[in-house]
């Protein structure tokens, strides 16, 4: 039961998180990103990185780069010796 709890959490987080990159401010998605990759080891993160980069990036031939995708890749890749210290047991 508690695991069903823990991925309704995820869920919701992850939603939360695609949601506010069309309809809220860029620290909402943010502040999504940031808790998925402290809490679980959450692929999502980088996918909400990359939705949000396709909709705020200009289309054109020279890009500039990929912010969100980047703070994502470095997010889940950079705590993950965090999350694994102290959050292994939770």
């Amino acid at each position: 039961m508690w695991y069903r709890h823990k991925n309704k959490f995820r869920v919701a987080i992850a939603l939360l998180g695609c949601a506010s990159v069309l309809f809220a401010p860029p620290w909402l998605t943010f502040l999504c990103m940031v808790i998925l990759a402290l809490r679980y080891r959450a692929w999502e993160v980088i996918l909400i990185g990359m939705c949000a980069d396709f909709i705020y990036l200009p289309a054109g031939f020279v890009y500039p780069l990929p912010l969100f995708t980047l703070v994502a890749l470095a997010l889940v890749w950079a705590l993950d010796p965090l999350r694994n210290e102290f959050l292994v047991g939770a």
